[in-house]
């Protein structure tokens, strides 16, 4: 059996899916935030029953990618999902809105596993267009989605308590 491999997350690893949330976005953005912004984000937007609401939202995809036995990182997906500002996309389209991986797993190559299956998610549901946004400032992760084929197309506002970041929206034409 490979070391790794992902899997569509199952409501009984609801758990599992908050705690990859919160680990992962606190290992990305310490520092960045005061420490009460990032503490009232992780309350209202990872906690167990938004993260439940999301995950029955429909055309909402979660997958997680194990390593061993160890959850490594995840994935959220949104079939036919457009962006909020910049115009619709070519049609059909899919957001790549979380893709996460716990600090200890990356250099890896299991970032590149998890854009792949989405790849694969896609062609399997005929997307021709798929899209995410990155903060600005993420440039390791811009690096990485521009390795991977994605060009930059507009930008978005995003919230963290009382800060207010600009993310890149790229897309990738598959």
């Amino acid at each position: 059996m490979p070391s790794h491999h992902i899997a569509p997350i199952t409501p009984g690893q609801l758990d599992t899916l908050v705690q990859l949330e919160k680990q992962t976005f606190t290992e990305t953005f310490n520092g960045t935030y005061t420490p009460e912004d990032l503490a009232a984000f992780l309350r209202d937007k990872k906690s167990r029953e938004v993260l439940a609401e999301e995950m029955a939202s429909p055309g909402a995809l979660f997958f997680i990618l194990w390593h061993q036995d160890a959850p490594a990182g995840f994935l959220k997906l949104n079939l036919h999902k457009q962006p909020d500002s910049d115009g619709p996309l070519p049609t059909p389209v899919m957001e790549v809105e979380k893709i996460y991986m716990l600090q200890q797993f990356q250099g890896l190559g299991l970032g590149k596993l998890l854009i792949e299956h989405s790849y694969r998610i896609a062609a399997e549901n005929a997307i021709t267009t798929i899209w995410l946004g990155v903060w600005e400032h993420n440039l390791k992760a811009i690096r990485f989605y521009q390795q991977q084929g994605f060009e930059k197309f507009g930008e978005h506002f995003f919230h963290i308590g009382n800060q207010v970041d600009t993310d890149w929206l790229m897309k990738k034409h598959l």
